[in-house]
């Protein structure tokens, strides 16, 4: 059967750690707390250094990034002050100084400290975005200095818009926005901004390029408020700098996603980005924080997913009754359909899977006869509930179908024929389906594993191995897949190698229900009855493996 399995990220809390009381120990403790999301932590550990070397500029710059980092925009500016004090030459105290200035709205001290800002590659992308803004701030759309990227360019568009201005739209208008990689809401919000200005035919070409659009751009902010003032315009592009870092550069991502809300304590996206980021270093509680804090007045959509995203964090933080009572609230109030089928996916994700099949079928109610492609992901979760509640007929039609409205799907592939397989059905089919799911995703261990089981309950021994040899070396880790490869190694006579399998099958966290078996089979051997062994037609018509 398919697997699933969860990366769980370890911290050990602040007070736990127990650093010496010297540069080192203060260095490493400070590093050690970075790299695991607590920012806070990890100033006050370098603020210890300081305390003892106030002059020293390395740590001053780790004081104030750290500070920036972790919201403590005060102690930011003051490390900032400090910094450029002891005539550093790096960009980012200059910057911080210069949105301190900015965000007190003194246009002219700005712009003369953006000209005094030292160049480098964080500066030259950061400045002409300054400069557009601040210049809008006094009604003068002077954006000649940003064309040199698609940030840029998109903001020149904003600033246009922001000051209503349609002569510098019109040129600006004639760019190939599609190859620039700009994101789908990025061009619909194009799209939006050209039909405001009477720009028919360019946002015309937008709209019939949407069609075929493939969102893998670099951009991908989460809400698209309009502009109401300089102040936003600059948040938004200091947001997006963050947003393109992200996937390479989680900390620089971090460090601007607070600089947009030291400008914008209401800036939406970095809220989100930042809980997103709590939550892949797994500071769950923190993400959680993080997006109670959003306000979502009079907007009932982002309001729906904050609260789901709330309960699928709460369920991994092991507080899956939390979550339910969450999302049937949320449900009550809202009657989205997603949640209710969320409420579904955890039940059977618990193997509550009576109450799983009680909470698919109240959202298929609400959808409606026949259940759309929209949702088949709901037939697919229905129909392996169904399957593990040994209602074959009911999950059956339910896989088929999603495998109809998704037929090149691996997962669903895998399952409906592994279940084939396992009930000694359209055996043919079965192994083909298995296959094709192995073409789709040939480095999913799980699916490997599938097709060298399915091989061993055929009674093909050898070819059994080959594939579960394979699902091995992609999953070394996994308890089931190493007792089916101990299994077959044992029907193969390859006793040793067998018990060996079997060993680290215990020894890699085995489900509840399998250590016994396992235990039994290192003691005595398999000597198991086996299942109904399938036909044997099968073994005539695989050989082309």
């Amino acid at each position: 059967m398919p697997h699933s399995n969860h990366d769980v990220a370890i911290y050990l809390p602040q007070d736990l750690i127990k650093p010496e009381q010297t540069v080192t120990g203060s260095y490493l403790a400070s590093r050690f707390a970075q790299n695991n999301g607590d920012w806070n932590a990890a100033n006050k550990f370098v603020n210890d250094i300081l305390d003892e070397s106030p002059d020293n500029a390395d740590f001053q710059r780790k004081s104030m990034i750290l500070a920036m980092g972790s919201g403590r925009y005060e102690d930011a500016m003051n490390a900032a002050k400090k910094l450029v004090a002891l005539n550093d030459q790096g960009s980012l105290a200059y910057i911080l100084l210069t949105l301190e200035s900015f965000k007190d709205g003194n246009v002219d001290k700005t712009l003369t400290q953006a000209r005094g800002i030292p160049q480098d590659g964080i500066s030259e992308f950061i400045t002409p975005l300054i400069n557009g803004w601040t210049n809008a701030m006094k009604k003068d759309t002077n954006i000649t200095g940003l064309n040199r990227n698609p940030v840029h360019l998109y903001h020149a568009i904003l600033i246009a818009d922001f000051l209503n201005d349609r002569a510098s739209l019109i040129p600006l208008a004639k760019n190939d926005f599609i190859g620039m990689g700009l994101s789908h809401d990025l061009l619909k919000k194009l799209e939006e901004i050209f039909n405001r200005h009477n720009l028919k035919s360019d946002a015309r070409r937008i709209h019939d390029k949407l069609a075929q659009f493939k969102n893998d751009a670099a951009l991908q902010p989460l809400t698209l408020a309009p502009i109401t003032s300089s102040r936003e315009g600059l948040a938004q592009a200091l947001f997006d700098m963050g947003s393109m870092l992200y996937s390479s550069y989680g900390d620089s991502a971090r460090l601007f996603a607070h600089m947009a809300l030291y400008l914008n304590p209401s800036h939406i996206d970095s809220k989100i980005l930042l809980a997103q980021m709590a939550s892949e270093m797994g500071r769950i509680d923190d993400a959680i924080n993080l997006y109670q804090k959003i306000d979502t007045t009079g907007n009932p959509n982002l309001d729906i997913k904050i609260r789901r995203q709330i309960a699928e964090l709460l369920e991994k933080s092991d507080k899956y009754e939390t979550a339910v009572r969450v999302l049937k609230q949320l449900v009550a109030t809202t009657k989205d359909i997603d949640a209710q089928i969320q409420i579904g996916d955890i039940y059977r994700r618990h193997d509550e899977f009576e109450h799983a099949l009680k909470e698919y079928n109240i959202a298929a109610s609400m959808i409606g006869d026949p259940i759309p492609k929209q949702y088949w992901q709901l037939l697919y979760a229905r129909g392996m509930t169904l399957e593990r509640l040994n209602k074959w007929e009911k999950a059956e039609a339910d896989l088929k179908a999603a495998l109809a409205f998704e037929p090149d799907h691996p997962y669903i592939l895998n399952y409906l024929g592994y279940s084939w397989a396992d009930k000694g059905m359209h055996l043919n089919q079965a192994v083909d389906m298995i296959k094709r799911a192995i073409k789709l995703q040939p480095a999913d261990g799980y699916i490997v594993d599938s097709l060298g089981w399915v091989y061993y309950r055929m009674k093909d021994y050898p070819r059994a191995v080959k594939y579960l040899e394979q699902a091995v070396e992609l999953m070394p880790n996994d308890a089931t897949i190493n007792d089916h490869l101990g299994d077959a190694y044992w029907k193969i006579n390859r006793r040793n190698e067998a018990l060996f399998q079997w060993k680290r099958a215990l020894s890699v966290n085995p489900d509840a229900d399998q250590i016994e078996a396992i235990k039994n089979k290192i003691e005595n051997g398999l000597i198991e009855p086996e299942a109904k062994l399938m036909p044997e037609i099968l073994l005539t018509t695989s050989s082309n493996q």
